[in-house]
């Protein structure tokens, strides 16, 4: 089925995007259904889309308008019998406007200084049918002179801008960036790379562009540097307080604080975060977990694997870093320490395993509230984690997770259209490392049995040396109102949580004096470990006395030490091995 779009935008300070969707009606059909996606893939949550929709309509190339009525919140359904009128055509169009003002790369926004277009969120499609090389135009104020997108360019002039795709997945799955903002780019192995910020940046001494082209390279010699694209693009929307990512196809788009890139910690988490969504080029948009397409777009769509999806690149992307140069040994190390310390203080590793993580990510990862930690545990967390001591298994056993990539992306290129399932996975880590590591393995994803990282750890090279911290705990989370001080959170069997303290609670006094927020962040030279304190809290108005024992803080983390340099090297570097038997 042939369609082409027209997006425009006449007013960006209305924050709004006219779409028309101009279609052949298919001989001996009288009804067609067109739809907007409920959710993104690679983001795993109903974001319900089709709220933004302002109005719809249906009408003949002819003028003459088409009966259509509204099926569900993203379904509506066009009528040609219900139709009142003088002369059928079999050339249609639908036309909306949607609204667009919310700055995420899973959105759209539109305002007076750009338009960033996340396809899901504002293209629709047709129910049932396949779009075959669908072609869209962008018309927009000619104040603004760039469009940036990964969709292949077709216009004529540059008086149009007019691109193609392959179908509608491959339509949405590009997102678009329009404005004034800056663009550059570098050349890898013939292939263009382009680069497209919108924001503003601090001074800083970084040259982003040599340092993507270190990413780009790091991460294509894992795959024997088999580029999977034409053209590749990064955008990035440097606003304040702003981070996150989205991969794509061939591009993906990044949101990251531009104040901070002159602090050298800061911008090494941006380099991560960029090659974290560069593998995905590989990871999640080709090797995929088999149940990710083909899509619904209006519904759930199931998985238990994003422990590999998310989980494997999570635990690559700051090796990346480190392996193209950007940090050192001893930087790597400390960020591997924050995630773990992280991990172990979240008290819903006990009660979650990663794939029941995964598979209730659309109701729990993407949906926290003040009672997450205690519940559940990201796939992103623990997935990284225990791929890092997966890797530690194999390099015992004389491979690595250098080896399982290569298979995993052999594997892709034998059988594109299938996806992997857990059995797959399962095999390859077999095949490279035998019964005993799969148990391991399968062990740590299927099960919330505790993790073993002190041996992964010292088997490349590391120690993890734990501190005893005897200062008073009360495990709440702060919150403030000015000088009140609020309780956010609740840790799983802390004092607070024997002590009956729930989230939203109001701290007022402690043992008869008024407490405050200095107070919260002085506890311990107030209270001590093991006495019983009257606290008086302010819950939905109502006040409520408790008795609140302090108890010794846990063991904190206190560094990831390199006992054995060059083996610690060796094993967190590149290793260039030949292709695995199983894989020739």
């Amino acid at each position: 089925m042939k369609a082409h779009y027209i997006v425009q935008i006449d007013k960006p300070e209305h924050n709004h995007v006219k779409v028309t969707l101009q279609l052949t009606r298919p001989k001996n059909q009288d009804k067609i259904k067109v739809f907007l996606p409920s959710w993104s893939p690679g983001s795993y949550l109903l974001r319900e889309y089709a709220r933004h929709i302002r109005w719809f309509g249906a009408s003949q190339d002819n003028g003459e308008v088409l009966f259509h009525t509204q099926l569900s919140k993203g379904t509506w359904e066009i009528d040609w019998k219900k139709s009142d009128l003088k002369k059928q055509s079999d050339n249609f169009e639908v036309s909306y406007e949607i609204y667009g003002k919310e700055l995420t790369v899973r959105t759209i926004h539109i305002d007076a200084s750009h338009a960033y277009l996340h396809g899901p969120a504002y293209l629709m499609g047709v129910m049932n049918e396949n779009l075959q090389d669908p072609t869209i135009e962008f018309r927009f104020p000619p104040s603004w002179s760039k469009l940036s997108t990964g969709l292949k360019d077709i216009s004529e002039n540059r008086n149009t801008f007019l691109y193609t795709a392959k179908n509608y997945d491959e339509l949405i799955d590009a997102p678009v960036e329009i404005g004034c903002h800056e663009t550059d780019g570098f050349e890898f192995q013939g292939i263009p790379h382009h680069i497209a910020n919108y924001g503003e940046l601090y001074p800083h001494r970084n040259n982003l562009k040599a340092d993507f082209k270190k990413i780009v390279a790091t991460v294509a010699q894992h795959f024997d540097n088999e580029l999977p694209y034409d053209q590749y693009l990064f955008i990035t929307h440097f606003v304040p307080k702003l981070f996150g990512g989205l991969e794509h196809l061939n591009s993906t788009a990044l949101q990251f604080d531009g104040r901070k890139l002159a602090n050298k910690k800061d911008y090494q988490n941006y380099l991560s975060l960029t090659a974290h969504e560069y593998f995905h080029l590989w990871n999640v948009k080709r090797i995929r977990p088999k149940e990710l397409g083909p899509f619904d777009y209006l519904n759930e769509n199931y998985t238990g694997l994003l422990w590999l999806a998310e989980g494997l690149t999570s635990f690559m992307d700051d090796l990346f870093v480190y392996r193209a140069e950007l940090s050192t040994l001893e930087e790597y190390l400390e960020v591997v320490k924050g995630n773990l310390e992280s991990y172990m203080n979240i008290p819903g590793r006990l009660y979650h395993s990663l794939e029941q993580s995964s598979f209730n990510a659309w109701i729990k990862l993407y949906r926290p509230d003040e009672n997450s930690k205690n519940s559940t545990v990201s796939y992103y967390l623990k997935g990284r984690l225990v791929f890092t001591v997966l890797h530690s298994l194999l390099l015992e056993k004389g491979s690595s997770i250098d080896d399982l990539l290569r298979m995993l992306w052999q594997d892709y290129k034998n059988r594109p259209e299938t996806g992997v399932t857990r059995e797959d996975v399962y095999r390859m880590i077999k095949d490279l490392g035998g019964e005993e590591v799969l148990q391991k393995f399968s062990t740590m994803v299927e099960t919330t049995q505790d993790i073993d990282f002190d041996s992964a750890f010292k088997k490349m090279g590391c120690e993890l040396k734990w501190n005893e911290n005897p200062n008073p705990y009360l495990g709440i989370d702060w919150e403030w109102s000015g000088d009140r001080a609020i309780a956010k959170g609740v840790t799983l069997d802390s004092p607070a949580h024997k002590a009956g303290v729930n989230a939203s609670d109001e701290m007022i006094f402690l043992n008869g004096y008024r407490f405050l927020r200095e107070d919260a962040e002085k506890l311990g030279t107030l209270v001590m470990v093991d006495q019983n304190y009257e606290l008086i809290i302010n819950r939905m108005g109502k006040i409520v006395r408790l008795e609140i024992m302090p108890e010794k803080s846990p063991k904190q983390l206190k560094e990831i030490s390199i006992i054995d340099r060059g083996l610690a090297e060796k094993s967190f570097s590149f290793l260039k091995r030949p292709m695995p038997q199983q894989m020739a």
